[in-house]
């Protein structure tokens, strides 16, 4: 029975809406954007400001898509076209479709451009043509025949929305195809092709504010973008027209959809006054994007997502630099809300800063600094951080300040949302924006590098100990190189990078560095950080290749776990990744671990470089049939005589063609002294597979043998033998 009387009353309201019966008009020239899609038609309020949109009705008293809508300023009814039954409508505040009394439009064709202006009702259809409808007949009597009027058949251009300038009454909207904005004359339907926006898509939502801000809304992926036509008055000349910047600014994240349109009152500011504002500004200097009129950052106040422990007051608009927010009268309320970001650390060029944010529940962080000082945040390797997940509470943050920061007063910006992917400027719709005054200083630091700035040593391991098996040296190699950074003659961080050369090897390996004598609970973890290449890695537990501490739980001395399986970072378009002749390819994995301590080590006490790197099983994987089960973590392999770690199982040595002997400190050696690692003092060219390298490098066997005392240049290009060297 209850669907009996809602389905009566659907059919009460068709009736109703479609006899001639006058709905409510809009009580005023509303500020929010109006969308409509689907079928039946759903309308929703769209803040261009923020993004943010709801849905106001989804029973439109009728089932038939809405299209080419307008807002007619003059009666305050929003005007559009029945794409399903061909026909003109209008709606009230009510969104409910009224169907009106209209001849002269082509038959069985479908509007999908429409706006209107001045109490006319313009429609537009590619290669169909140009119409206004005199909507005047309708102040007497709602039920008036109205007629279309042609205005041209020259109607070229792909749009999919147009909208009126508020100053120069006439139409702009975007080609689909081209990306082109074009102004379009509603007296004789004349085009002008004013230039390039910079963005192509299916702009079925376009509006203008009251300032001459023309906003396009891409059906694809929602993003609104804005167009700066604010200069533009009803005496601007073609050649003024076009030499403007019409480029396409991103602006906000709004919904994405299809069958959709969009209108708006474009009398009416973006930010209504007469009510409290919900968004929050930044306050950074003007030069920093601030303002709405420069596309400043601002959040939509959702109540539960922002920094600190107070909520945001609501600004009408950005405040800049001295003039904070804070310092603004919202219906006689003055409070500090700049309360979610400290900074523990000072700002020194070339070293890591810790940074405590406090969130009031989960969400996404991104944070830019102005490291060059040159008033905005628009330069390489100012955003410090990015869609960094947030707890609810206190969060630790570390960055690097770059080594070519500028010394002196600068600024910072954070914005916490729900949203990911957030530029410095630009709409949300949840969350907070706030911006702190920095100051960046240069400490008294130097550096030592191994072997030089910008040379690399070469690190070679075959992977089949405890046996010899090919010797071929080149189951990984790695470029690598280390440098400490010096504060009053101690060491206060070691860097390491590398760079993957080759795997000529089916048993899967990881990578790590042991630093013998640097305590595991001397090194910062707020600090400590990770690239792979460029990409931070924030890995933590144990659970699986792909999951690991960094700082390697367990172990007296530092560890620092480079990866747990470096086949997961390259491809190879051989059986492997450039160990075969003829399959040379471009290196694909490079990697920086930055290891700050705690308490300063005296160079007198570091360990030499390159410290002691080495290769393991990856864990859960088959590596050789002389272990009866799969090692994982407990097989290393490290440069001869270096002792592995307490991970290590100590029941391989002696294994096979191993003659390790711990209590001689003798390691990773067989009985003629040959290593299964090797460290070359410069970039070297490594054997191709199954070419041991006692064939490419002749002289390497007389090396070893005498551990290093005589033939110490064995690994030149000329003690090679070429035809056995990867090429």
């Amino acid at each position: 029975m209850v669907m009996f009387y809602r389905l009566l009353l659907k059919s009460v309201l068709f009736v109703f809406f479609t006899t001639g019966v006058k709905a409510a008009p809009f009580s005023h020239c509303p500020s929010k954007a109006f969308l409509f899609q689907g079928k039946p038609v759903t309308s929703y309020g769209v803040n261009l400001v923020t993004g943010s949109y709801n849905q106001i009705e989804d029973d439109p008293g009728m089932n038939a898509n809405v299209n080419g809508l307008g807002f007619n300023e003059t009666d305050r009814y929003l005007y559009g076209f029945n794409t399903t039954h061909f026909q003109l409508v209008r709606l009230g505040s009510d969104f409910q479709i009224q169907t009106l009394n209209l001849s002269g439009l082509p038959p069985q064709t479908t509007f999908y451009v429409g706006d209107v202006a001045d109490h006319v009702y313009y429609l537009y259809r590619k290669n169909t043509g140009f119409y206004k409808v005199d909507l005047s007949p309708l102040d007497s009597d709602n039920s008036a025949p109205l007629t279309a009027e042609l205005i041209t058949s020259q109607a070229q251009v792909r749009l999919t929305d147009f909208a009126f300038h508020p100053n120069d009454k006439q139409l702009y909207g975007v080609d689909n195809n081209t990306g082109v904005l074009y102004r379009f004359n509603p007296d004789n339907g004349d085009s002008l092709a004013i230039g390039n926006t910079g963005e192509t898509g299916t702009f079925g939502a376009v509006y203008f504010d009251v300032n001459g801000y023309f906003y396009v809304s891409r059906n694809q992926d929602g993003k609104i973008y804005r167009i700066n036509l604010s200069t533009i008055t009803e005496n601007s000349s073609p050649a003024e027209l076009t030499a403007l910047d019409v480029s396409a600014v991103k602006f906000a994240d709004g919904p994405s959809s299809n069958q959709n349109d969009g209108a708006r009152c474009a009398s009416a500011p973006l930010i209504d006054t007469d009510t409290e504002s919900n968004i929050d500004f930044g306050d950074a200097p003007a030069s920093y994007g601030t303002t709405l009129a420069d596309n400043g950052a601002r959040h939509l106040l959702d109540g539960e997502t922002y920094l600190g422990l107070a909520a945001p007051d609501g600004d009408y608009d950005g405040y800049t630099g001295s003039d904070s927010d804070d310092n603004s009268l919202i219906y006689s309320l003055s409070y500090d809300d700049e309360d979610g970001v400290n900074f523990v650390t000072a700002l020194e060029t070339g070293l890591d800063a810790v940074v405590r944010v406090y969130a009031s529940r989960t969400g996404v962080l991104s944070a830019w600094f102005d490291w060059n000082r040159d008033g905005d945040f628009d330069d390489e390797n100012e955003q410090a951080f990015t869609n960094i997940s947030l707890n609810a509470g206190f969060n630790n943050l570390a960055l690097r300040v770059p080594e070519n920061a500028n010394e002196g007063g600068s600024w910072s910006r954070f914005r916490f949302s729900q949203q990911s992917n957030l530029g410095y400027n630009g709409g949300s719709s949840s969350g907070e924006v706030e911006d702190h005054a920095i100051n960046i200083s240069r400490p008294n630091i130097s550096y030592r590098h191994y072997p030089g700035e910008n040379s690399w040593v070469t690190l070679a391991y075959e992977d089949k100990w405890p046996e010899t098996d090919d010797y071929d040296m080149n189951d990984v190699v790695l470029r690598y190189r280390t440098t400490e950074v010096i504060r009053n003659s101690k060491v206060i961080r070691i860097d390491i990078s590398g760079e993957l050369q080759a795997l000529g090897a089916e048993y899967h390996s990881g990578f790590a560095v042991q630093l013998p004598g640097i305590a595991s609970s001397n090194v910062n973890p707020l600090t400590l950080r990770l690239l792979h290449n460029n990409i931070r890695q924030s890995y933590s537990g144990t659970n699986g290749a792909d999951k690991y501490d960094i700082l390697e739980p367990g172990t007296a001395n530092a560890v620092i776990v480079i990866s747990q399986d470096l086949w997961q970072h390259t491809s190879s378009i051989c059986r492997y990744f450039r160990s075969e002749i003829g399959c040379s390819q471009p290196t694909t994995f490079h990697f920086q671990a930055s290891v700050p301590l705690i308490t300063p080590v005296p160079l007198s006490a570091m360990p030499a470089p390159p410290y002691d790197p080495f290769i393991f099983g990856t864990p859960g994987l088959y590596h050789g049939d002389i272990f009866s089960y799969q090692p994982g973590r407990e097989l290393e392999i490290h440069l001869a005589d270096q002792a592995p770690t307490e991970k290590f199982n100590p029941s391989y040595f002696g294994l096979a063609d191993d003659t390790s002997d711990a209590a001689n400190g003798r390691y990773y050696r067989n009985a003629n002294n040959l290593p299964w690692a090797l460290e070359v003092v410069e970039q070297w060219q490594w054997p191709s597979e199954r070419k041991t390298i006692l064939q490419a490098y002749p002289q390497f066997r007389q090396f070893a043998e005498s551990k290093g005392r005589s033939a110490s240049n064995w690994f030149d290009s000329d003690q090679s033998d070429s035809r056995y060297l990867f090429h």
